[in-house]
C-alpha cells in the first residue's frame, strides 16, 4: 500500500485493526489517515463502540469507550514509533558491522 490512502483503502483496514491483525505499517497507514479524515475517525469509533459496547452490556461493566478505544490508538502509535527506532538501530548495527568488516578487510591487504 501506499503511504496515503483513500477512504476505501481505510475503510478495509478498519475491522482488522479492531481485531489486532493489521500489521505496522497497515496500522501507521490508518492512523495517519484517521488523523486528517473525521469521517474515517468517526467509523473507527463507530464499529469500535458496537463491538466493544454489545460486549460489555451483555456482561454489565462500565464503559467508557471512548477513552478505550483512545488509548488503543495511542498504544498503536507508541508500536509505531518503537519499530522504526528498532529500525533504525537495526540500520547502525549493519553499518558498523560492514564498517569493520572494511577495516579487517583493509588490514588483511595490508599484511600480505
Amino acid at each position: 500500500m501506499e503511504n496515503r490512502a483513500s477512504c476505501k483503502d481505510v475503510e478495509d483496514l478498519l475491522q482488522p485493526y479492531l481485531e489486532n491483525k493489521l500489521n505496522i505499517e497497515e496500522t501507521e497507514l490508518l492512523l495517519n489517515h484517521i488523523s486528517t479524515c473525521s469521517e474515517c475517525g468517526d467509523e473507527l469509533e463507530i464499529r469500535y463502540l458496537l463491538m466493544e459496547g454489545l460486549k460489555r452490556l451483555e456482561s454489565g461493566e462500565t464503559l467508557d469507550l471512548k477513552k478505550e478505544l483512545d488509548d488503543r490508538i495511542w498504544h498503536s502509535r507508541q508500536r509505531i514509533l518503537f519499530a522504526e527506532r528498532l529500525k533504525a538501530v537495526i540500520f547502525l548495527v549493519e553499518g558498523a558491522a560492514c564498517f569493520l568488516l572494511l577495516v579487517n578487510l583493509i588490514l588483511f591487504l595490508m599484511e600480505h
